[in-house]
């Protein structure tokens, strides 16, 4: 999505929107806020999500603003503060509204199993988030999980896929990455299934759904706030019966040899097979299935970084560095991932409800806001902070100093969190790193000229 986002709003517009949000936030019962705010939430928290537009917002009104109906708090110590607390949720994926109804309940009426969603603690004392959390971690990040990413079957995943790059166009924009069924997007989801959940990455029937679902009908759409609900009505990339792909996919997870020996536990709340299974459609369609793409993206070289203003981060070509690494040491191909994931977060935002009210001093006023306020966490604005990254922030520059343990990528401070660090952060960064050293060898063989 190309978009000049200094005419979406204009220059007089632009303050008018912050001030109202201001307002609308601090008096949340007046008629005025609940007729506007949502319709703002709405519409501005979609085109928040093109990288370049935060930054904008933080440019014009400082490190304190409001943008799609939520308090944004952009210094590096708030955010590190905020990511290392218990998080109250609402129904927002970053600066987008979600449809509660469209979640991956067991079914209709059925409890809320929405991780992103669930609070740490919830008002009625419920603890849904940890004990789900566990039970996903017990059955689908284990020993087993670590085991089968280091076997033979992982191994010649890798082995394909570098094949698939030599032989398709792996350019900006080249087949290698827009391919659903080949190249990068066709190596993510057999690779993923088979060391998450131990499906095999032969079974044509399942990856084929698989990749339907997650990748061709984009199931993240599925479930954003009216999005969701409009692309199912109007059948647009063939969401009409996306619901019941969703249950087909389910399935798939259900009898996956990872859930063979699945019980039912007090200890994780009486999550079912059922519902962990639909917990995690959402999960890898959203996550599992998007983060690793978008970085993998930046890191080989599908797109120019975001032309942040006033900057030139938009010339920096990362594969120069990729082409740079010492391929078997794989710190520094860590670190070269963590700053493209820098410079462009695949997953640019969070948020948090707040508990009680507080004060931010936003356009120089201090403003009060009452509990119940939702507060954005805007992890791409934390590694965009010249206060802690120094002058140096829109540089490239793997082996700067702190990148490891205050990166905010993988919504912690490092590997600091109150119990929400994704769970897949490990697994995530083995397989990039695997990645970039397999892919990078193949491409050194094919253009003498680089590096060895």
């Amino acid at each position: 999505m190309n978009l000049n986002l200094d005419t979406i709003f204009s220059p007089l517009m632009n303050p008018a929107l912050n001030e109202f949000q201001v307002w609308a936030l601090e008096n949340p019962q007046e008629g005025l806020s609940k007729t506007m705010l949502p319709a703002i939430a709405l519409i501005e928290g979609l085109i928040a999500n093109e990288p370049t537009y935060l930054p904008i917002k933080r440019l014009a009104f400082g490190a304190n603003f409001c943008c799609a109906g939520q308090v944004v708090m952009g210094e590096f110590a708030t955010l590190e503060e905020a990511l290392t607390s218990p998080q109250a949720r609402g129904w927002r994926l970053g600066t987008s509204v979600l449809d509660p109804d469209l979640s991956p309940n067991q079914d209709v009426g059925g409890r809320n199993l929405f991780l992103l969603s669930l609070s740490d603690r919830e008002p009625d004392g419920s603890s849904n988030h940890a004990a789900f959390r566990s039970c996903m971690q017990k059955y689908l990040f284990n020993s087993a999980t670590t085991d089968r990413q280091a076997d033979e079957i992982s191994r010649r995943l890798l082995d394909r896929l570098a094949s698939d790059y030599t032989e398709m166009s792996h350019g900006a924009g080249g087949t290698f990455f827009t391919d659903v069924r080949r190249g990068w997007m066709g190596f993510l989801v057999p690779y993923l299934h088979y060391v998450i959940f131990g499906i095999n990455p032969d079974d044509k029937e399942s990856i084929e759904l698989l990749t339907d679902l997650h990748y061709i009908r984009q199931s993240p759409a599925h479930y954003f706030a009216v999005a969701g609900s409009l692309l199912q009505s109007l059948n647009l990339f063939g969401h009409g019966d996306l619901s019941a792909l969703i249950e087909r996919a389910a399935t798939i997870y259900e009898n996956s040899p990872a859930l063979a020996d699945f019980d039912v536990s007090s200890e994780y709340n009486g999550m079912t097979k059922r519902e962990l299974a639909k917990l995690m459609t959402a999960i890898m369609g959203i996550a599992g299935l998007q983060g690793p793409l978008h970085l993998g993206y930046t890191a080989m070289g599908y797109r120019p970084l975001p032309a942040y203003k006033g900057t030139q981060t938009a010339d920096i070509n990362p594969t120069d560095f990729w082409d740079d690494l010492d391929l078997d040491d794989r710190q520094s191909i860590e670190l070269f991932l963590l700053e493209c994931g820098r410079l462009w977060a695949p997953v640019s935002a969070t948020h948090r409800v707040a508990t009680e009210p507080f004060t931010a001093t936003i356009g120089g006023r201090q403003r009060t806001f009452p509990a119940g306020t939702k507060v954005l966490i805007p992890l791409s604005l934390g590694h965009l902070d010249a206060s802690f990254w120094g002058s140096t922030v829109y540089e490239f520059n793997p082996k700067r100093e702190n990148l490891c343990p205050y990166h905010m990528g993988f919504h912690a401070v490092g590997d600091r969190s109150a119990g929400r660090i994704c769970p897949a952060k490990d697994i995530a960064l083995k397989m990039l790193v695997d990645v970039i050293s397999t892919v990078g060898k193949v491409r050194r063989a094919s253009a003498p000229n680089l590096q060895q």
